[in-house]
């Protein structure tokens, strides 16, 4: 019979009743007003109930012989007869409030198994779970109807482990047929180990699945020990009605089962988390490591190892509640990974291994590790950001020790917290390390630089004695060279002015040369002084008003002659005021007569030299100096207000200076709080600019000078 069909059964069974009910009610209704209205008490409503009431127990007590419904039901071991209907509820019930006594998965299964036992007239109930990834059975319970343990059946039962189809015949085509298989006489069945009867004293077995949302994940098997009982359709029926519910209950279990799992994961993850990571200490955090893997797999002891790449072996770092004669090997004593396979097969699967009888495991076959005696263990990989940091060992001195997938799992998560500190930690002692180091450095290169810089003051401070030597030399020399030099160019002159008497022509020649040869040995005395006493700061200048356009004029009309000689085109640009400026006009006129001079020098022959005067500013005039001749080539220009400094350049090498002109122009521009610059283009010709300071109109008001009507000067 299907459990569809024991489901309308009892349906069936329920309406009868029922209507059963009904009609009694009615018929005691009629009787009572029937007794009323004999009696007179009919308008006593009290006393109506009560005469009802009674009529009706008295026709329950005639009609419940006929109207019991029965479920027939094959003897158990200790009790006789058949169940009834209500009994059978009764049963369900009883099963159900079981169900929902507790979600701890062991209490309610040994629960269900004994009663299942006791309700189907079976001596056991073994429950069985399917595992559709390894498609094999894991036995779970195996209960008597008392809820005694048969001596040996039970130590029988868990050796069975994991059983395949062929181990578990019955249980395998219940589960494949997803329907009961009743064998009143397994001896003779083939579906039946002959190893089992025996084992087991089987005498009538039935095989049910466990179903739920059409996925059977299990089935349980009961069986009688007794001859010549066997099981009913009826006790068939009753335990597929019970297998819906015990497989509702076990989903409902192992639901419950997997979020507590979960929820002491979380919660472990957790604690090793801020354990771990409350420290930076690398010592410190391993033994954090070692102490929180070992609480969390419920370890006898446990150790944390370090990866050596270089060496390939694993080095101890901490460990917790390691016995004293196992201590100090353990501290000294690396493990190979070549002869440690456990270790290396947790580093190639990326993910925690153990072995439960290490005394005759392979895998755990390192000398040192079979010294130690412990009988199970477990190695998790320490894995940060892709990269092997170690391994977590955790010990079991006593026991085998099995783990769950969820088990793993969590120790896979435990370890790879642990990665993650340790590796912050190895980075931050890494970091200190640098920065110690890199301390260090600094201390070092700030005592170098400490020193160069004591060399480099002495070394300045030795270049100003010897600029000042060379100044003061410089002074000296001039001053000593100015003296010889005038009287050789007064008697020069004399002898030109006829003096002495009449000259030949080469008598005037030779004269003339040496006076051209004075006056320039002369103008190169008054730069080096000049030089001199600007690098001394010797140098006096003396500012007054004046008009930067009178003497920019002035200056271009005394050079016309000279620029004529060359057909160049000399003229004044920009500001056509007298552009009034606060400085020394005398050395200004001396910084001009430079820049136009050079202008003039270098430009060939058909070439323009132009002077643009700006003052846009309210502080500053400029002067803008431009020539159409070769130009400076862009590498030396940054050189050419250094002293001595030459351009070898076209028309230059023709017109040889003393290289001090742009030197001597750059210290007057800067002494009076001016800036001056180049900027040139080879084949295009150059620009020199100068700025001048200038003074607010109003101080010059009055002074005639805005008018033209007084004097520059």
């Amino acid at each position: 019979m299907t459990l569809r069909a024991v489901h309308e059964r009892y349906l069936r069974i329920g309406l009868r009743d029922s209507l059963v009910l009904l009609l009694m009610l009615a018929l005691a209704l009629l009787l009572g007003m029937l007794i009323a209205s004999i009696t007179g008490w009919g308008q006593h409503t009290a006393v109506l109930g009560i005469i009802a009431l009674i009529a009706l127990a008295m026709l329950a007590i005639f009609l419940e012989p006929a109207n019991r419904p029965t479920v027939g039901m094959a003897k158990t071991g200790s009790r006789s007869g058949e169940l009834r209907g209500p009994e059978v509820s009764t049963v369900l019930l009883d099963i159900s409030r079981a169900v929902s006594s507790t979600l701890n998965l062991k209490e309610l299964l040994r629960l269900l198994t004994q009663r299942t036992a006791a309700a189907c007239g079976a001596d056991v109930c073994s429950i069985f779970l399917w595992d559709p990834s390894g498609d094999r059975v894991v036995p779970m319970i195996s209960q008597t109807a008392s809820g005694e343990q048969l001596e040996g059946l039970w130590e029988q039962f868990k050796r069975l482990g994991n059983l395949t189809g062929d181990q578990i015949p019955p249980l395998i085509a219940t589960i494949e047929g997803r329907t009961p298989i009743v064998l009143n006489d397994p001896a003779t069945s083939p579906l039946v180990p002959r190893q089992w009867v025996e084992m087991f004293r089987l005498k009538a077995v039935l095989s049910v699945p466990l179903i739920r949302q059409d996925r059977v994940i299990g089935g349980f098997i009961l069986h009688q020990m007794t001859e010549g009982k066997g099981f009913s359709d009826e006790q068939v029926s009753l335990a597929s009605t019970i297998a819906s519910q015990v497989a509702l209950a076990i989903e409902n279990a192992k639901l419950f089962q997997a979020t507590q799992e979960r929820l002491r994961e979380s919660e472990t993850l957790l604690a090793v988390s801020q354990s771990v990571s409350s420290t930076l200490d690398l010592k410190e955090t391993l033994q954090r490591v070692a102490r929180e893997a070992a609480i969390a797999a419920e370890a006898d002891s446990s150790g944390a190892y370090l990866l050596d790449p270089t060496q390939g072996v694993i080095r101890p770092f901490a460990s917790h509640n390691l016995p004293d004669w196992v201590s100090e090997p353990f501290q000294r004593t690396p493990l190979s990974l070549r002869g440690f396979p456990l270790v290396q097969e947790a580093f190639d699967r990326r993910a925690p291994v153990y072995s439960r009888d290490v005394p005759t495991d392979p895998r755990c076959a390192h000398p040192a590790i079979r010294r130690l005696g412990f009988k199970s263990c477990l190695v998790a990989p320490m894995i940060a950001k892709e990269k092997f940091i170690g391994v977590l060992f955790l010990v079991w001195w006593h026991k085998s020790h099995t783990f769950t997938p969820e088990q793993l799992r969590l120790m896979d998560g435990v370890a790879r917290q642990a990665a993650m500190a340790i590796d912050n930690a190895s980075a931050y002692h890494e970091i200190e390390d640098l920065n110690i180091g890199l301390e260090e450095k600094i201390a070092k290169r700030t005592r170098e630089l400490s020193e160069i810089n004591k060399a480099l003051e002495e070394s300045h401070r030795r270049l100003q004695e010897l600029d000042r030597a060379k100044s003061d030399f410089l002074l000296n020399v001039s001053h000593e060279l100015r003296t010889p030099l005038t009287a050789i160019k007064g008697s020069v002159d004399n002898l030109l002015d006829g003096i002495t008497g009449h000259l030949s022509e080469p008598q005037r020649r030779y004269l003339i040369r040496i006076e051209a040869n004075a006056d320039r040995l002369v103008r190169l005395i008054n730069d080096l002084l000049d030089l001199a006493r600007i690098e001394e700061g010797r140098f006096q200048v003396t500012p007054t008003l004046f008009s930067l356009a009178g003497l920019a004029g002035e200056l271009l009309d005394s050079l016309r002659p000279v620029a004529g000689g060359k057909s160049l085109e000399l003229r004044l640009t920009g500001r056509q005021d007298p552009l009034l400026v606060h400085a020394d006009r005398d050395k200004v006129g001396q910084v001009l007569m430079n820049l136009i001079g050079n202008a003039i020098k270098f430009t060939p022959s058909g070439g323009s030299v132009e002077v643009e005067l700006t003052g846009e500013e309210e502080e500053l005039a400029a002067v803008r100096i431009t020539d159409t001749g070769d130009g400076i080539p862009p590498e030396e220009l940054p050189r050419i207000f250094d002293k001595f400094y030459q351009v070898q350049l076209g028309l230059e090498a023709k017109a040889k200076g003393t290289g001090l002109g742009l030197s001597i122009a750059k210290g007057l521009v800067e002494l009076q709080g001016g800036r001056i610059w180049a900027e040139s283009q080879v084949g295009h010709g150059s620009t020199f600019f100068f700025t001048l300071p200038r003074r607010p109109l109003a101080e010059f008001r009055n002074t005639g000078l805005l008018d033209g009507s007084g004097d520059d000067r």
